[in-house]
Order: C-alpha cells, then structure tokens, then sequence
C-alpha cells in the first residue's frame, strides 16, 4: 500500500544502510555470514501513458529519487460484519450522516452514534474514542460498545469521528471504511454549507489540506471518492452509498505493524 509518509523513511534508511554495507562488501564477501540485502526499485509510470508498464530497476549509483514509491507491508482482513464508517474531511460528518440516515436514503443500512459527554476519567481508555482528541476540553465521545450494538444489528455505523480515531478503532478490532471526499476544487464550495463550526473559507482549507496529508499515515487504506462521481447533493449521498457498499465487499488491508 504506497504510504509516503511511514514508507519514505523506511525506504531510504534501508538504501543508506545498503550504501554504507557496500563499503565493507569485501569484508562481508569474505566472512559469508551476513546475508545480502536487496531492495527493488520500480520506476512510477504515469496513468496516461497506455500500455503495459515497464519495469525499471534502479541500483544504487543510479537511481532517481523523484520516482520512487515507497511501500508498506500490509495483510488482508475480510470483514464478516458490516463494517462503521468514517468521513475526510471529519467536519462534513454531521450533515453527511444526518441525509444519509433520512429514511429516503438510509434504505435500512445505517445507524449512528451520537456523541455522549465522557467523564475525564473514562477519555484515555482504549475503548473510549473522543470527537475531538487534540482538545483536552472536550467531553464529547462515542463508546466501542455503541458502535458494536449497532454493528449487531447488521447495519454500518455511521460515525462522527476523526481521523485520529482510526489507529484505536483497529486496535480494537473494528475496520472501519474511510471515505474521503475530494472536491470539485480546492476551496471546497459546494460543500462549505456543511462546515457550520469552521468559520471563514481559509480555515476550511487549511483544515482540509492538513486532513489530506493525515489519510496519509493512517495504517488503513482508504477509498477516495472522485469529484467526477458527483455534482449535486444527491449525486454525492448515491455516491457514498455505493462507495459504501463496495467497500464492504472489498477486503480491508491494515499495516499491523503500526499497531503494535
């Protein structure tokens, strides 16, 4: 799964110890104890080129750093259950879930959470996840035994939650599916009449932009939903209902290592 945030790093502390190794491979050679390390290096190609894709391997005095896509390892898990929902960007959750959960759109699939004042001394446990992590001050929440009772109901949670929330949501055990909405344009127009408590228009973007960078590091790959998939409010519901359900078919790939 390409994470250009996690991978990146990885990727060139490996190239560098293998840099450095190269320098004492006589000694290695001679030893033949230490196992050689091989990295590949597929070089990108663009969508619009056409045909089969070549593959390029780069050694390490000649490679170009422009091109390379770090990965991380990643397992399938298949959901047997119907798996919650998260929305990107996280303020669009509230109007999103009130027109999907409308019985003209719900079709008997949804549910929700609503958020419940948690005690200070419940807001650090594990099965506790805060609307709003980064303010302290915030009691509102939403227990994993909520979210269970509904997923026992054979219906997906829809949830009013960030992004942040999505490693401990794994760490118990739920896969959420995570739908980010890309917009028709950077200044999210026809989407701002559902950004009530964000104020002024640079404060949207800038909210949007650092949640895009955030889907980045999340240990879940996530599905974007295109701005040529919608036009209208009722084009974009009938959009998240398909991503939805496609999504639920799908297999959910989790990088586990981070969540240990």
């Amino acid at each position: 799964m390409p994470n250009y945030n996690r991978a990146q790093q990885l990727l060139l502390l490996r190239l560098r110890t293998m840099a450095s190794e190269q320098k004492n491979f006589k000694k290695k050679v001679l030893s033949r104890k230490a196992a050689a390390r091989r990295v590949r290096l597929v070089k990108a190609v663009a969508p619009s080129a056409g045909g089969p894709s070549t593959q390029v391997l780069y050694t390490l005095s000649h490679r170009q750093e422009e091109q390379l896509i770090p990965y991380s390892l990643v397992q399938p898990v298949q959901a047997g259950a119907r798996r919650p929902v998260l929305f990107s960007p996280s303020p669009l959750s509230r109007g999103l879930i009130e027109q999907l959960l409308q019985p003209s759109q719900s079709q008997l699939q949804f549910n929700t959470c609503p958020p419940e004042p948690i005690p200070a001394t419940e807001r650090c446990q594990k099965h506790v996840f805060m609307l709003n992590p980064s303010i302290p001050d915030d009691s509102l929440g939403i227990r994993l035994q909520s979210i269970q009772d509904i997923v026992s109901q054979d219906k997906h949670c829809l949830l009013e939650l960030s992004l942040a929330n999505v490693q401990g949501l794994l760490k118990q055990g739920v896969y959420p599916i995570v739908i980010h909405i890309q917009p028709k344009n950077k200044k999210y127009g026809r989407l701002k009449k559902w950004f009530p408590q964000c104020g002024e228009e640079k404060l949207i973007e800038d909210l949007c932009r650092r949640e895009e960078l955030q889907l980045e590091t999340l240990p879940l790959f996530h599905h974007t939903l295109e701005p040529s998939r919608w036009s209208s409010t009722d084009d974009l519901l009938s959009a998240i209902r398909s991503a939805i359900d496609s999504q639920q078919r799908a297999v959910a790939w989790v990088e586990f290592e981070r969540l240990q």
